[in-house]
């Protein structure tokens, strides 16, 4: 059996070239997720270092270190055959484009080159060492460096990992872009009890990011937009207000409760789900229940569905 290591790096290397033009939509997604998971030996908490490469565009340079990775990693025939036919399953057929063929045939090249190349004559011991200092050379900007943001603050990493792609830090303070991306998701949480975030929410969301935490007005847009496309692939309402309250003064919270009840009127009527979605988020930010009907009655008796 493979090294499980080496199975994910492969895991990882296929999701590269599934974003050899940019864009992963969801039959993709859903058609790699297939594939992956008939990779040995990968359950549970594995899931996630595959997911992590799946929620953002895999760059060239992140594609080059995932093929040293696996080449790197590879201590047998068996290892490479298994990488080939793992290729193969990923690109066969006419299915590839002209990218993803080019690619996936120069790491057959580099794979099938290693057996009469420069690693063909390296034994166990200095191969467990090339894979035990890999890490040194793959740089801070390697994805799993950044897997706690991506469990417990999602739009967090997509929002680091957009504005680095576009060579643009962020103007926001780390400390606070970590706690106004978790806002964003509540925000995003309340506006889709309906299964649906229509314009004037967006705004709304926008609009509140803008007077809470004076986030500049483009980045307010891309939180919000961000929010928007993750919570329609489901976010941990869990982590996102424990995240929340622990970096948040209550009156923080204060104010944020009433900022998801402006969220939730502006789509002409706050209904009795929002007000339900809205009341389990001021509980578990464990504001008093006095702070949720204060915020409760800023909007008009009228426009709350009648409750």
């Amino acid at each position: 059996m493979a090294d499980k290591q080496f199975i994910l790096d492969l895991g990882k290397l296929m999701i590269g070239i599934a974003w050899m033009d940019g864009q992963l939509d969801p039959a993709e997604h859903n058609a790699l997720k297939e594939l992956l998971f008939v990779l040995p030996d990968i359950a549970g908490n594995d899931w996630m270092q595959l997911e992590l490469y799946m929620a953002h565009p895999v760059t060239d340079a992140e594609r080059r270190d995932l093929l040293d990775r696996v080449l790197t990693g590879i201590r047998s025939s068996r290892d490479t055959q298994f990488a080939l036919r793992t290729l193969d399953t990923l690109v066969g057929g006419d299915t590839a484009s002209n990218g993803e063929s080019a690619f996936v045939a120069q790491i057959r090249q580099d794979i099938e080159g290693r057996r009469t190349g420069l690693f063909a004559h390296l034994g166990g011991p200095l191969r467990r060492t090339l894979r035990r200092n890999a890490g040194r050379y793959r740089g801070a900007a390697a994805r799993e460096d950044h897997m706690d943001d991506f469990i417990k603050n999602t739009i967090y990493f997509q929002l680091t990992s957009e504005m680095r792609d576009r060579g643009h830090p962020l103007s926001i303070p780390e400390a606070a872009a970590r706690k106004i991306c978790l806002a964003a998701g509540l925000m995003a949480h309340v506006a889709w009890v309906d299964d649906n975030v229509c314009h004037r929410e967006l705004d709304a969301m926008r609009l509140g990011l803008q007077q809470l935490w004076q986030v500049p007005p483009d980045e307010a847009q891309l939180i919000t937009d961000m929010s928007r496309a993750r919570i329609m692939h489901g976010l941990d309402l869990v982590r996102l207000t424990t995240g929340f309250r622990a970096h948040t003064t209550i009156e923080e919270r204060r104010a944020f409760v009433r900022c998801l009840f402006a969220v939730a009127n502006a789509a002409e009527q706050t209904s009795h789900a929002e007000i339900e979605a809205i009341r389990h988020i001021a509980a578990s930010l464990e504001l008093p229940h006095r702070d949720f009907i204060d915020a409760k009655l800023t909007i008009p008796r009228h426009e709350r569905g009648g409750l």
